[in-house]
């Protein structure tokens, strides 16, 4: 499909940035900078009222300080011009130039707010690529550059910027070197609450220039591979004469599309007069046609054929005409058949079906054919005319879909809808036998992991090789099915004991304890098994594989590699662990939660320097549960960010209190999960709630796991260097536990990695262990970043991370997790800050 075809919805950037119409212009500008978009839409009540852009800054007097608290729907566009998501790319471009606007904001089917589109999101998928290689910049340019010398007032240039085309100017600096001044800068300042004195402070420089000679496409792929909205456009002498945006190739494309459409309906209005004047035409489209076609004469013989119809029976005309239809028989149909298709013609005139037709070359075929009797001015029948295609391809689809809809396609192993087929029909007949079948759940250990580090590819690989090892390990009546990711189910129908289950349940185990070679590489996966017995452990299909799927899990637990047989009392702790599900839910409204707080000292002097806030859950009637225990319950039902929240902000409630008491300040660490870290909007959470506090962002520390840059590791990049921005600290938890990119990490905002506390207990039992905290110590100075050694229980734990150079401490050896009232007695003997560097 052309690009300038599809829906905007496959394009529309679908957050919206939202604000009050009493918020400041400064609040509304930071806002924007924050999330990297150049509007804003003001919302009433939750209706959408006008919209706040970039260019709306021009319109500023940047001389009055007052202007940053005026509120924004003082300078808003209203209404605000909108577009329906299923509106084409190529219509959206023209409406851009209709409206005479460059943001529109998107809406659904249903007329709600669902995004917003820009000129430059038409542009980047426009699809016009050979347009804008015959097209130089210099042709799309009608107006000279605005220069300025960088002595100009910022006044002076905004007026400038508000009279250019491209809202723009180009500053003339001493030395003749070239910057610029756009309305993003602008809204940039706005943002900071100060603009700079003249238009040379405001400048970004150097200007990024493309020859006048050079085509629209390679200053568009300049624009996107600069992140730059403005190039100059540059003569011969690399003096500025004009400047270059998404805006300018822009209108030219509308241009190029209007042509476009014109053309089409022309062409379309000719073809409908020329079909309406000739019947050659007709003529000519029937012998074009890509069905076959096949004029019979009331005798039965073949008048006609056209060019689809040799090429689809491989008979040519001169074979067909004078033959009887009979000549494609395939004797594939009983005669009964042909006899009530003829019945019917003579009745109604009409016959439609799929019919087995042979080639010229003896080759059986499908076809669809349409039979129509034509009656003359009497009514009698002296044609029949047939439509036919070849509908092998179909039939061929028809099997793939088939096959698709009950088999893996990575696998080739029957999938969860034909397994729940024959697992039924095994259970009906072990009922009306009196007989015993097994079903057998299989998850492969650690799976997750091979995929997040080596790839999908990789992981495709090893599942098919595991499939292959579970079919050799089972009999051809049994049913080895893959109900999805990296589970597999067993069915063995007939079985005359539990005993010839497991000892293909052990044949599996040991065939999974050897490596997988993929890419040459051997990757160690074992495999957790869950056996339950129809009707011993269940008088349905449904029961039985919930039992199986309990049984798998008890093997999980027990440490892997192993299998289990299904015994009732499994189900405790499936019960406990929905028991724990439904109180979570309600534990932040019934104030269940609490958070402990740990010291961390200075490993030189042990003067206490932070803490890390620790979450505790009592529920009154399951009693006090363990963060290991409902953390990846909360994970997995999908309120850890919610619980995230709260931590967050009991902790900086708790930090004002303790300041407000006269305490020094303090630094508190709270763990954030993988999910809270990789949304966009969690930044600006944490600022809103240091303003709602009045905290200094170097109050709070980020503690993030490794395991959170796997998913979506710019998004999680982005949001770090936003917390730093507002002073907020980062540590990464549980340092050499999981997956470590470290020339990844050399590149974010770290100050702090956790050297997980498993190091550290092991530290004087392996030697190993000493040599590799030293290595991470070191490692962490290399970085730019500090050390904190978790878990010190010792004296001479504390000792040897002192002389290895580690930056804090925190342990039993200073102090257990405490309530908040009973940690101030830390407080009292006075603290100092780390140091900075």
């Amino acid at each position: 499909m052309n690009p300038i075809n599809e829906e905007i919805s496959s394009i529309v950037n679908r957050t919206l940035l939202t604000c009050k119409p009493d918020d400041t212009i400064a609040k509304c500008a930071a806002a924007m900078q924050n999330a990297g978009v150049s509007s804003i839409l003001v919302e009433e009540k939750g209706v959408p009222i006008g919209i706040w852009t970039e260019r709306d800054s021009l319109r500023l007097d940047v001389s009055n300080l007052a202007v940053f608290d005026r509120p924004v729907r003082d300078l808003m566009n209203a209404p605000v011009k909108s577009i329906r998501e299923d509106i084409s790319i190529g219509a959206a471009a023209v409406r851009f130039k209709e409206e005479k606007v460059r943001h529109l904001l998107v809406l659904s089917k249903d007329n709600t707010p669902c995004g917003i589109i820009t000129q430059t999101d038409v542009i980047l998928k426009h699809g016009e690529e050979y347009y804008l290689t015959v097209k130089t910049v210099e042709q799309t340019i009608t107006v000279a550059a605005p220069i300025a010398p960088e002595h100009v007032s910022f006044s002076e240039a905004l007026k400038i910027i508000q009279n250019a085309p491209q809202a723009a100017v180009c500053v003339l600096f001493n030395d003749n070197s070239y910057g610029i001044v756009t309305e993003k800068d602008v809204t940039r300042f706005l943002s900071q609450r100060s603009f700079p004195e003249t238009i040379g402070q405001a400048a970004s420089r150097p200007l990024k220039t493309i020859s006048k000679d050079a085509n629209l496409l390679e200053a568009r792929n300049m624009l996107v591979s600069t992140g730059f909205r403005h190039l100059g456009v540059a003569d011969d002498n690399e003096n500025i004469i004009g400047l270059i945006s998404f805006s300018g190739i822009l209108s030219s494309l509308q241009f190029e599309y209007v042509r476009r459409i014109n053309s089409i309906l022309e062409e379309r209005s000719q073809a409908l007069r020329a079909s309406q004047n000739s019947l050659h035409l007709a003529h000519k489209i029937i012998e074009a046609s890509l069905d076959g076609i096949i004029i019979v004469n009331s005798q039965g013989k073949i008048d006609y054929v056209n060019p689809t119809f040799t090429h689809v029976t491989g008979y040519s005309s001169d074979e067909a005409v004078g033959q009887t239809p009979a000549l494609l028989k395939s004797g594939r149909h009983e005669e009964n058949y042909y006899t009530e298709m003829w019945q019917q013609l003579q009745i109604d005139g009409y016959w439609q079906g799929e019919i087995w037709n042979r080639r010229k070359n003896g080759e059986v075929y499908p076809e669809w054919l349409t039979i129509t009797a034509i009656r003359n001015d009497a009514g009698d029948i002296y044609q029949y005319a047939g439509i036919f295609c070849d509908i092998s391809e179909r039939k061929n689809q028809e099997n793939q879909i088939r096959r698709l809809a009950y088999f893996d396609e990575l696998t080739k192993l029957p999938n969860r809808r034909l397994f729940s087929d024959r697992l039924n029909m095994a259970v009906a007949r072990s009922k009306r036998h009196h007989e015993r079948l097994a079903i057998m759940f299989v998850d492969l250990d650690h799976f997750k992991k091979i995929n997040d580090t080596l790839g999908h590819n990789t992981g495709d690989a090893l599942l098919v090789e595991a499939a292959e090892r579970l079919k050799h390990c089972t009999r051809d009546e049994d049913t080895v099915a893959r109900m999805g990711g990296d589970e597999f189910i067993l069915l063995f129908p007939d079985i005359e004991s539990v005993d010839e289950v497991t000892k293909v349940a052990q044949r599996i185990v040991e065939a999974f304890s050897d490596p997988f070679v993929v890419d040459q590489q051997n990757l160690f996966v074992t495999a957790s098994l869950g056996i339950s017995v129809f009707p011993d452990d269940g008088e349905d299909a449904e029961t039985i594989i919930k039992n199986a799927d309990v049984a798998m899990y008890r093997s999980k637990d027990a440490g892997r590699s192993t299998f289990n047989l299904f015994n009732a009392s499994f189900t405790d702790q499936s019960l406990r662990q929905l028991e724990i599900e439904t109180a979570l839910r309600g534990a932040i409204a019934h104030d269940e939660f609490e958070l402990y707080f740990q010291p961390q000292a200075a490993a030189g002097d042990g003067t206490i320097v932070a803490a890390e806030a620790l979450l505790r859950w009592h529920n009154e009637k399951i009693g006090k549960i363990g963060p290991a225990e409902f953390i990846p319950i909360a994970e997995e039902i999908g309120i850890i960010s919610k619980i995230g929240e709260w931590v967050l902000t009991k902790a900086c409630r708790q930090i004002r209190e303790w300041q407000d008491k006269g305490y020094p300040a303090l630094t508190v660490a709270v763990n954030i999960a993988p999910e809270q870290i990789k949304d966009n909007t969690f930044p600006l959470f944490v600022e809103k709630l240091l303003e709602q506090f009045d905290l200094s962002g170097r109050c709070l520390e980020i503690e993030i796991t490794e395991g959170s840059f796997i998913d979506e590791p710019e998004q999680v990049k982005i949001n770090l260097f936003a917390l730093k921005e507002i002073g907020v600290r980062i540590a990464i938890d549980d340092f050499g536990t999981g997956y470590s990119n470290l020339g990844y990490l050399r590149n974010l905002p770290i100050d702090h990695l956790k050297i997980d506390q498993s190091f550290i207990r092991g530290m004087f039992q392996e030697e190993g262990n000493r040599q590799l905290i030293s290595t991470m110590i070191a490692m962490s100075e290399n970085l730019g970043m500090h050390s904190i050694a978790e878990g010190v229980e010792e004296q001479i734990q504390a000792d040897f991370l002192s002389q290895g150079g580690c930056s804090l401490l925190q342990g039993y050896l200073l102090s257990r997790p405490e309530p908040a009232a009973t940690f101030e007695r830390h407080l009292k003997n006075g603290l100092r800050w780390p140091d900075k560097n």
